[in-house]
């Protein structure tokens, strides 16, 4: 068992009762059935039909299959639930640096796709598993207390048939493992393709991009094709196996049991070590697909934190201050950051400028923790800033907005917010209840600004980042939102990431970056000819 089901199967440890009731359940309809069996073989082999099987173990059966049923799913569905939480908060704690290079398609497949199929771990496999293996020693042990023959002859064959899996083990692991990489890479493309669908249909990529999309589903077609093959072949074996043990059972049957009103009653008794057997062999035949979807939830899961966790404190606004701040993506990657050290008064503006690369995103990226510094450090009033990040909102240049209403946007950050005062000040007259559409469709790329404007006074932060907030905006629209802005950070400090001199000229004090290093401090005028 790998690291991924062991983890895995200690998931049902927070839903206990639960699973006791799936074991308590499927247990009992495996006796029951196999009562009915008993009862049936006696009757059969005494002559006594008209006797019929009590009704009180059909009403057993038949209410333990029902309630197994209902368990298990209820079970199923607990842990899954739980699994999603715990994916969804690992992807907001490794976000961003351990996100990048993963597709979001990927990642919905395996909070979706991946979990969704560990559905049949907990609601058919788990529970089921101990119970044939109870049902089988049970079974083996009443058989040789009727003839101790037939032990010798169904136990070894039921062994055979639970090797059966392990013979395949390998193809099934490579197979299960393809076929999840193949769905999810058709999943990545999928949303990919929703997401690009303007850009699709603006270049005339479709033919492109519906051959793209059919050759991943034939590469899918053909892991699941292999799987199936795979799985057949399993089956046959199985089938074979346990044809063979009847056979052998039948024969010692005939040959040792003295009376023929006994034989019935034998052959349910072999058959008691067989059924589980198979069973078990039937639970293990996907055993390659279930791993390689743990595999990939448990990796998302257990991913390590992105940045130092800490508790946060009271703090108090204040000024922000960068102290020779060194930064690094990846120990192997060039020093971004080297030694960068500047000071945000309080209730003052900052313009942070400098050509592309010069490391301006990087601070916001540490500003927001994003990432933590390699050394140096930055804080809000004297407080480092892993102890006083709730204090900073930020207006980035790339303005996210979900499906639903303007009100739902701005209360992102503060859901008991009140949105009428807000979006006054990011000076946009619309009713709060219109809906916007997924990503804002229904909006322009001013109204957008101005609903992330609102979004972020509406969580009442006493440092505002503005980045590059209006960079994708007409001059005339971004004359239009001057007025917005300098009112949203009017008590505020705030830091400007910005390119164009209007924008750069607002702020009271400018510190230009360049190379990772700051190179000029001081007013627009006297950083005036480092921005030529």
């Amino acid at each position: 068992m790998t690291p991924s089901i062991r983890w895995l199967a200690g998931a049902v440890g927070g839903h206990r009762t639960a699973f006791l009731s799936t074991l308590a359940a499927n247990l009992t309809s495996q006796l029951a059935l196999w009562g009915i069996a008993l009862t049936c073989a006696w009757l059969v082999g005494h002559g006594s039909l008209t006797s019929g099987v009590p009704a009180a173990l059909v009403l057993l059966a038949t209410a333990a299959a029902w309630w197994e049923s209902y368990v298990a799913h209820d079970l199923a569905y607990l842990v899954l639930a739980r699994l999603r939480g715990q994916a969804y908060e690992a992807i907001a704690r490794i976000a961003p640096a351990r996100l990048l290079g993963r597709r979001s398609g990927d990642l919905s497949a395996v909070v979706l796709s991946d979990i969704e199929t560990l559905e049949w771990l907990f609601a058919h496999t788990l529970a089921q598993l101990i119970t044939s293996l109870v049902v089988l020693t049970a079974g083996t042990v009443a058989a040789f207390l009727i003839n101790p023959w037939l032990p010798l002859v169904s136990l070894p064959l039921a062994c055979l048939v639970l090797t059966v899996p392990l013979w395949l083990r390998r193809f099934s692991s490579r197979h299960g493992s393809a076929m999840r990489a193949a769905t999810a890479d058709l999943h990545a493309d999928v949303v990919d393709t929703v997401q690009g669908l303007r850009e699709i249909l603006a270049f005339g990529a479709v033919d492109r991009r519906r051959a793209l999309l059919a050759d991943k589903t034939r590469r899918l077609a053909r892991a699941q094709t292999a799987n199936a093959a795979r799985g057949g072949l399993e089956a046959a074996f199985t089938d074979v196996l346990l044809s063979a043990a009847a056979a052998a059972s039948l024969a010692v049957v005939a040959l040792t049991v003295s009376s023929p009103a006994d034989a019935p009653l034998a052959m349910v008794l072999a058959a008691g070590s067989l059924a589980p057997a198979a069973q078990v062999a039937l639970l293990l035949k996907e055993y390659g697909s279930l791993r390689a979807s743990a595999d990939r939830v448990h990796t998302l899961v257990t991913a390590p934190a992105n940045v130092t966790p800490s508790r946060e404190v009271r703090a108090e606004p204040g000024d922000v201050v960068f102290e020779d701040v060194r930064f690094r993506y990846t120990p192997e990657g060039p020093e971004v950051l080297k030694g960068v050290s500047f000071t945000i008064p309080q209730g003052r503006t900052v313009a942070l400028v400098g050509p592309s690369g010069a490391g301006k995103s990087t601070c916001v990226s540490l500003l927001l923790r994003y990432w933590d510094p390699d050394a140096g450090r930055i804080t809000i009033g004297g407080v480092p800033l892993a102890q006083a990040s709730s204090l900073v909102t930020v207006v980035p240049q790339d303005v996210h907005l979900f499906a639903g209403t303007v009100a739902d946007n701005v209360r992102l950050g503060a859901p008991s917010a009140d949105v009428e005062g807000p979006l006054a000040t990011a000076q946009l007259p619309i009713d709060p209840r219109t809906v916007v559409g997924e990503r804002g469709v229904a909006l322009s790329g001013g109204q957008r600004a101005r609903v992330a404007i609102a979004r972020a006074l509406a969580t009442g932060a006493p440092v505002l980042v503005l980045d590059e907030a209006v960079a994708n905006l007409d001059t005339s629209t971004e004359e239009r939102l001057a007025s917005a802005l300098e009112v949203a950070a009017a008590g505020r400090t705030t830091l400007v990431i910005a390119h164009r001199p209007a924008t750069i000229r607002r702020a009271d004090h400018v510190v230009v970056l360049d190379d990772g290093r700051v190179v000029a401090q001081g007013t627009f005028a006297e950083v005036s000819h480092w921005l030529e």
